[in-house]
């Protein structure tokens, strides 16, 4: 009899045992964005049934996110694309890497006076990001439209000192790109990233009168990622976050929200 007690209880630690290796162990995971995210608070709705609470972060600048996750306050970001990304990693040595591919979203021209580059006159102020490699995007974006030329050998990320003619003597000014939507009643017209543009409530497809003709090829260095800290690139946690990313809810939710302005690269 006490041979069959001891087995009964030796059994039942086996099963409390299994039953606690079973149960994945809670982790919180905090992830840093600009700005709202309806596909973010998905994917963190997703991320619970699976023991995994995701913190949302929501900064306003775009250096902020890379500083907090080098520094180890946030486990992931996700708001910028591959050149802004390496443009940070080389000024700064962080110790960042892009997990996984999110959307691509176009940069647009916005006015409250012109509707059509034909109506550019000459002088207007004209307002870009001031970081180098939206900055560098806007004024490609500006020769692509022909208003004025670029020198070719500054690749992705011409300054203001690459280009080489201005037919129309814009006054090209540099501002903060979140300051930018609201300096609008006071240039001619602007460059706005997509997502400060839906944050300052326009719909990129409706109400930029030039967006940006993008490609969806694999090495687009305008894709946006999610970034980790480069330790940290094959954890098992944060690798399941991107997967519950990159999957055909997120991707309607970005079409529903988006209009076009954002398109899934997965």
């Amino acid at each position: 009899m006490k041979f069959i007690k001891t087995l009964l209880v030796l059994l039942a630690l086996v099963l409390t045992l299994g039953a606690c290796s079973a149960k994945k162990e809670a982790v919180v995971v905090k992830v840093g964005i600009i700005g709202e995210s309806r596909a973010w608070t998905y994917v963190k709705e997703q991320a619970a049934k699976e023991n995994i609470t995701i913190e949302i972060v929501a900064f306003t600048d775009y250096p902020q996110p890379n500083a907090a996750l080098n520094a180890g306050e946030l486990d992931l970001n996700a708001f910028q694309h591959v050149i802004y990304l390496n443009k940070e990693i080389a000024a700064q040595n962080y110790k960042l890497t892009p997990i996984g591919k999110t959307i691509i979203a176009p940069m647009g021209l916005y006015s409250d006076k012109i509707s059509s580059i034909s109506e550019v006159k000459d002088g207007d102020i004209v307002v870009i990001p001031d970081d180098v490699t939206n900055g560098g995007r806007a004024i490609l974006l500006l020769e692509a439209q022909g208003l004025i030329e670029v020198d070719d050998a500054a690749g992705l990320i011409p300054g203001l000192k690459d280009i080489t003619a201005n037919p129309k003597n814009l006054d090209i000014k540099e501002v903060a790109a979140t300051n930018i939507p609201q300096l609008l009643p006071d240039v001619a017209f602007a460059a706005i990233n997509s997502g400060v543009a839906e944050d300052a409530g326009f719909i990129p497809t409706e109400d930029a009168f030039v967006l940006e003709q993008v490609t969806l090829t694999s090495d687009n260095p305008y894709i946006n990622v999610i970034v980790a800290r480069t330790e940290d690139k094959d954890d098992e946690t944060l690798l399941r976050i991107v997967e519950l990313f990159q999957t055909d809810e997120v991707k309607q939710i970005i079409l529903d929200d988006y209009n076009g302005s954002q398109i899934p690269v997965w």
